[in-house]
C-alpha cells in the first residue's frame, strides 16, 4: 500500500474522530441532536432500547466477545504446554489479546472512567425526560454513582476487535482494521440509539482502545519485548 494511501487512512482513523470530538465539545448540540433523532418524544422513550437487535447488542454481544477472550486464553495455555501455536495462537499472541481487553475495556474504560467520572446517560437528562442535566465530555460530574455514560463500555468491547485486526497479514491489515473500526462504531451507534451513550462516549472509547491496541501490538508483537517469537509461536491468528 502506498504512502499516500497510508496517510489518508491515518487521517481517517485518528484525524476524523478527534475533529468530531472537538466539534462536540465546542457544539454540544451535535450529540444531543443525534441522540434526539432516536428518541420518541410522544412516549418519552428510546424505541431501539426494546428492539431485538438493540437487546442483542446490549446483552448478548458482550457474552460472545468474552467467550472469544476465554477461547484465546485456553489456546494460549495449550500452546504454552505444547510449545507450539494452536490455531495460530501462541502465548505471546494470547497475552497481547487478553492484555488489550483487560487494560482497555476493562481497567481504563470501566474501572477508572465509567465508575468514577459521573457523567449521566442521555436517557437520564432533562432533554429526554430525565432528572439530570447534560454534562460535557471530560467534565467530571456527581450525577451518576457508577456504571456511568463516559465512556462507552459496549463500544470499547467492539473496538477491541482492532487488536485482532492488527494481527492480520500486512496486505490485509488496513482493511481488517477498517472493518474492526466500523464494527466498533456500529456497536457504539446502537448504544446511542438506545439512549445509553452520547457520541463523545463512543469516540473516546474508540480512541482509547484503538490507541492501546496499537501500543501493545508494537510492544508485545512487533518488538517482542518479553519473549522471542521463535520460542512463543506465531504472531498471526
Amino acid at each position: 500500500m502506498g504512502d499516500r494511501t497510508q496517510r489518508v487512512l491515518r487521517i481517517a482513523v485518528w484525524g476524523l474522530p478527534l475533529a468530531l470530538l472537538l466539534a462536540v465539545i465546542l457544539f454540544p448540540q451535535i450529540e444531543i441532536g443525534l441522540t434526539r433523532s432516536f428518541f420518541d418524544a410522544e412516549q418519552s422513550y428510546f424505541p431501539f432500547r426494546v428492539a431485538p437487535l438493540g437487546d442483542f447488542v446490549r446483552k448478548i454481544l458482550p457474552i460472545f466477545l468474552f467467550a472469544l477472550a476465554a477461547a484465546v486464553a485456553i489456546l494460549g495455555v495449550i500452546a504454552a504446554i505444547r510449545h507450539r501455536p494452536i490455531l495460530g495462537v501462541g502465548p505471546r499472541v494470547a497475552l497481547y489479546l487478553l492484555a488489550t481487553l483487560a487494560l482497555g475495556p476493562g481497567l481504563v474504560v470501566n474501572v477508572v472512567l465509567k465508575d468514577h467520572w459521573g457523567r449521566p446517560r442521555p436517557s437520564t437528562i432533562a432533554e429526554f425526560s430525565g432528572p439530570n442535566t447534560y454534562v460535557l465530555p471530560f467534565v467530571p460530574s456527581n450525577q451518576c454513582d457508577d456504571n456511568c455514560s463516559f465512556p462507552s463500555g459496549h463500544a470499547a468491547l467492539g473496538f477491541w476487535t482492532v487488536a485482532f485486526a492488527l494481527l492480520s497479514p500486512p496486505r490485509r491489515r488496513h482493511l481488517s482494521v477498517a472493518s474492526a473500526l466500523i464494527f466498533g462504531s456500529m456497536v457504539g451507534l446502537a448504544r446511542i440509539a438506545q439512549g445509553g451513550h452520547f457520541l463523545s462516549d463512543v469516540l473516546v472509547s474508540g480512541l482509547l482502545v484503538s490507541g492501546l491496541c496499537l501500543w501493545l501490538h508494537q510492544t508485545l508483537i512487533k518488538r517482542e519485548v518479553f519473549w522471542p517469537a521463535k520460542k512463543l509461536g506465531s504472531t498471526s491468528l
